[in-house]
């Protein structure tokens, strides 16, 4: 039997960039499989976040993926509703997806397929040292206290065989067998449709006609919405990779408009395609019609024993906001430092229970947000279901950079919300270590969020010796196995980091290897204990070996 220290079950964007964490933090030996015989074949999660870039930056691929991105689509993409391609623009959502974004991220919203960056991510956490082992499905598992055993088959080759793991992430996808056989029910507004997604192609010959509609040079996000249907474009810059997705045809607000894929063919989607590009003369070729289901729900639990769920195997959302993929690799990022500190000994395996505990309320909000917008933008006649379900909408950009976790890995009592502003925040326990430019005693001025990494950073002011020490003997308590990493900081108190980590120059900031504030101080008075002690138990509370 093949022994591995994590099972990642699910190779594509979540698990890929889990593999690809684990293998940061240092963690060697844990293997991924995915039943598919490759990376993802369709253009599918196209918008990026900010928060997801970062997650990407740390891996060393945010510049990469920018230039892949210019190969598909415009810098500054837009978020719109149109009544056809030749028809009326009925609501612009979004100018510019990433208008202002400079002042609040390190880092843009970016436009980037699976298909493209899938491949990616597999050859980073290939050269991290990831084991991934595709054409290779997990059929069945059991657990016990100590671990989980899997049976794999190859699909090449038929051939079956067991693995035995610490822990088991499943990262299997929307209809998750994983979290069917554990028998978790999931909770929410549930099936929204029977969904169509038609991949095309412009004739080459009447590019030039559909370039001359009013509405084509859009790029990013193009709702339609007409008596025919209600979906979306989406188009790369040479109209080469092109797909339309239909949530509902034919009259609004009927039981079977809701479920365009039950009576769908070749012909009818040619009659949608041409409804929504609303001309005629526009050719185009069906490469491959998908059906699938759009459902906003959430399980009742993110873990079971030695399994957890992550992606959309732990939240599903409709596909409106691009909320599915980036929350999958927040999980990822949320998990990786946790796992990896728990198999090196140096954290309470308790530490894992703080991961629904952290992210499951942001999943929850993620959904109830995706549903709203699928309302609002897609399917009004489903506005009743937003009342009983009592959903509220919040500002996508505080959802994005803003949402706030409180565990026992953290000294926060409560949460006054899920969100905050990203503009105006104060970086506390709990929050994401908020966007500022700060100065290095090097004398350079960066991103706060150049420090992050697969460690904790104690930023430090100008006057913080005693912190700074207070970092050095954490370290050295721990035998440098769990890295305080030391950034002093040059600040005076109308520094940016000053008012938005409310700190003082002999004060101090602990941020936890997912960008999350884990700790802070505004100055050195401690009612009487050392700084040794206090920095010892904030990090311990953050490892939970408090």
């Amino acid at each position: 039997m093949e022994e591995v220290p994590i099972l990642i079950v699910g190779g594509s964007l979540v698990g890929l960039t889990l593999a690809a964490l684990l293998a940061q933090h240092g963690i060697q030996g844990c293997l991924t499989v995915e039943k598919h015989s490759s990376t993802a074949i369709h253009p599918r999660a196209t918008v990026m976040m900010p928060r997801t870039m970062q997650v990407f930056r740390e891996l060393g691929l945010y510049e990469t993926m920018l230039q892949e991105s210019l190969k598909y689509y415009d810098k500054d993409t837009c978020i719109i509703t149109i009544e056809s391609l030749a028809g009326k623009l009925l609501h612009k959502w979004m100018e510019d997806v990433n208008e202002g974004i400079e002042n609040v991220s390190a880092t843009r919203r970016v436009f980037l397929t699976q298909q493209a960056l899938e491949p990616l991510l597999r050859a980073r956490a290939k050269e991290l040292g990831a084991n991934l082992r595709f054409s290779t499905e997990m059929v069945d598992f059991t657990q016990d206290s100590a671990g989980v055993t899997a049976t794999l088959r190859n699909h090449e080759s038929g051939e079956q065989s067991q693995v035995r793991a610490k822990y088991m992430i499943a990262c299997d996808g929307f209809r998750s067998p994983t979290r069917h056989k554990l028998g978790i029910p999931t909770h929410g507004p549930g099936l929204l449709s029977r969904a169509l997604t038609i991949y095309f192609q412009i004739k080459e010959e009447d590019k030039p006609k559909l370039a001359a509609l009013p509405n084509a040079h859009y790029s990013g996000v193009v709702y339609v919405a007409n008596e025919t249907l209600r979906a979306f474009f989406r188009f790369d810059r040479e109209k080469k990779e092109s797909f339309l997705v239909i949530n509902s045809a034919g009259k609004q607000g009927t039981e079977e408009s809701r479920f365009p894929a039950d009576t769908m063919t070749e012909e009818k989607a040619a009659e949608y395609l041409r409804a929504a590009i609303g001309s005629d003369d526009v050719g185009f070729d069906i490469h491959q019609l998908s059906t699938w289901e759009a459902i906003a729900d959430v399980p009742e639990r993110m873990r079971e024993g030695r399994i957890l769920l992550a992606g959309d195997s732990a939240h599903r959302m409709p596909p409106s906001g691009g909320f599915g993929g980036n929350t999958g690799v927040q999980d990822a990022h949320n998990l990786a430092w946790k796992l990896a500190l728990v198999l090196k000994g140096q954290a309470g395996e308790t530490l894992l229970d703080t991961y629904e505990d952290e992210r499951f309320p942001v999943a929850k909000g993620t959904v109830d947000n995706a549903f709203v917008h699928y309302v609002h933008r897609t399917e009004p006649s489903l506005s009743h279901l937003v009342d009983e379900y009592k959903v509220k909408e919040v500002p996508v950009e505080h959802l994005e950079l803003a949402y706030r976790y409180h565990s026992k890995a953290l000294p926060t009592k409560s949460l006054e919300s899920l969100t905050e502003d990203p503009a105006t925040a104060i970086a506390k326990p709990g929050s994401v270590a908020h966007h500022v430019l700060v100065d290095t005693p090097e004398h350079q001025v960066v991103p706060i969020s150049d420090f992050f990494g697969p460690f904790f950073v104690l930023f430090t002011g100008p006057e913080a010796d005693s912190w700074v020490d207070a970092a050095k003997a954490a370290t050295a308590e721990r035998g440098n196995m769990l890295q305080v990493r030391v950034q002093r900081l040059l600040f005076d108190a109308e520094s940016p980091i000053a008012r938005r980590y409310d700190i003082t120059s002999d004060g101090a900031v602990l941020v936890r290897p997912d960008g999350f504030v884990a700790w802070s101080s505004t100055g050195i008075s401690l009612d009487g204990a050392s700084p040794e002690s206090v920095l010892a138990d904030a990090v311990k509370q953050a490892v939970c070996q408090a």
